[in-house]
């Protein structure tokens, strides 16, 4: 009998240890990758450059540094062969053939970039030092009006999908009340194309989900809910913004820099009539918006916009005797994939503080930080997804792969809020 239940376990084991080498091949499979780490810096200074756009020469995968120039990157054995290029605004790019890195993914890399010479230009948040290189005759407003006319030609135009990482922060007086990521496939049936509702034409589902805090989010716009908000104040998809709106805005051309290798016109703008239309924002309402659009010099594509609004002061819903002064900065950027335009990175930061009317304190302090990185982009065998990018949370079942995480990309997160 005792041998009986020996040669039973036996079997077991042997059957245990079956299943986890079948695991291992089928993981090893699907994951055959490797991670490589580091840092981006300026190769005189020192000095850390924000969101470096990193991404592979013959493939549509990328990553983006963080703002303190920190960055991972998984990359699939398959693409041995390719080159990893790095850029940043007004630096030259670097080339780092694959099979170099894959030798060093056991240590953190240090990519140090050169500035490029004829384009100095500085950004320190929302303050620009005029470039040294003097650009063509052509205004900032007809450099608008160009880029507004090249839309179609620039940005592409067919059903895609693309493959986001989106993590959506907020931390109260020291403590986050929400700190979640996702990885986001979508589908935009008519391309990348303007419209009164941004939203309405990506739909979208979640891959993986994880929370990195005790508490999740359950209203459907809060969490990783925000991308939906993300996308419809996207400039080149809401025409509720400087494009469609130039005659509300102080234009100013400060000069001409580089990004991606391109030459690209650098205009300064102020928003003298900041509205819902000419801001994206909604209740409450803005009450001053600044920022530059960085604009290529040959095929007018935008490349990168920034916009700092200040919001007029809210009272709180829970409590009259509060009142809420907010601001906001948007970054976004887009990259050229086979000749045509898609986004490639959008970050917004928010910051509200709470006063108290009877005693004149400031009594709270909350952040919010979301970054939406392209992982990738499809436009071969495009797959259409149904669930609208507004419902994304709804009723949505996620599936959790303990690996994925370890071998798809993501934006590393910044040791502060």
């Amino acid at each position: 009998m005792e041998s009986k239940i020996k040669i039973k376990q036996g079997i077991l084991i042997l059957f245990l240890l079956l299943q986890y080498v079948l695991y291992s091949q089928k993981s090893n499979k699907l994951y055959d990758s490797f991670s490589i780490s580091g840092t981006v810096k300026d190769s005189k200074s020192d000095f850390v450059i924000t969101n470096a756009d990193l991404y592979l020469l013959n493939c549509n995968k990328s990553v983006v540094a963080n703002s303190e120039g920190n960055f991972q990157f998984n990359i699939s054995k398959g693409s041995f062969n390719d080159k990893l290029i790095i850029s940043a605004l007004g630096y030259y790019s670097d080339t780092i053939e694959v099979a170099a890195l894959e030798k060093m993914q056991k240590e953190p890399l240090l990519i140090k970039l050169n500035k490029e010479k004829e384009a100095e230009v500085s950004l320190n948040e929302m303050i620009i030092v005029s470039a040294k290189k003097k650009s063509n005759n052509l205004s900032a407003t007809a450099i608008l009006k160009k880029s507004k006319e090249n839309i179609q030609s620039n940005y592409y135009q067919k059903p895609f999908n693309q493959k986001f990482f989106f993590r959506s922060q907020t931390n109260k007086d020291g403590v986050f009340t929400i700190n979640e990521e996702a990885s986001i496939n979508t589908f935009s049936p008519n391309g990348i194309k303007v419209s009164d509702d941004a939203a309405a034409n990506y739909f979208g589902e979640i891959v993986q989900f994880r929370k990195k805090s005790d508490s999740v989010s359950n209203e459907n716009w809060k969490g990783i809910g925000y991308f939906g908000v993300v996308i419809f104040r996207n400039i080149m998809l809401s025409n509720q913004n400087l494009l469609y709106e130039t005659k509300n805005f102080e234009l100013k051309k400060e000069g001409i820099t580089t990004y991606g290798g391109k030459k690209v016109y650098v205009i300064s703008f102020k928003n003298l009539n900041p509205t819902v239309f000419s801001t994206g924002f909604g209740n409450p309402a803005p009450q001053s918006a600044i920022g530059f659009i960085y604009i290529e010099t040959d095929s007018f594509a935008i490349v990168k916009f920034e916009q700092y609004v200040v919001l007029k002061k809210d009272r709180s819903n829970d409590n009259d005797d509060i009142t809420i002064e907010s601001s906001l900065k948007i970054t976004q950027t887009y990259k050229n994939v086979n000749g045509r335009y898609f986004i490639n990175y959008c970050n917004e930061k928010v910051e509200s503080n709470y006063f108290s009317q009877s005693s004149k304190k400031q009594i709270s302090t909350v952040y919010s930080n979301y970054d939406l990185m392209s992982e990738d982009i499809i436009t071969e065998n495009v797959s259409a997804i149904k669930r609208p990018i507004d419902r994304l949370k709804l009723d949505a079942k996620f599936v959790e792969d303990l690996e994925y995480w370890n071998n798809n990309n993501f934006i590393i997160e910044n040791k502060k809020i």
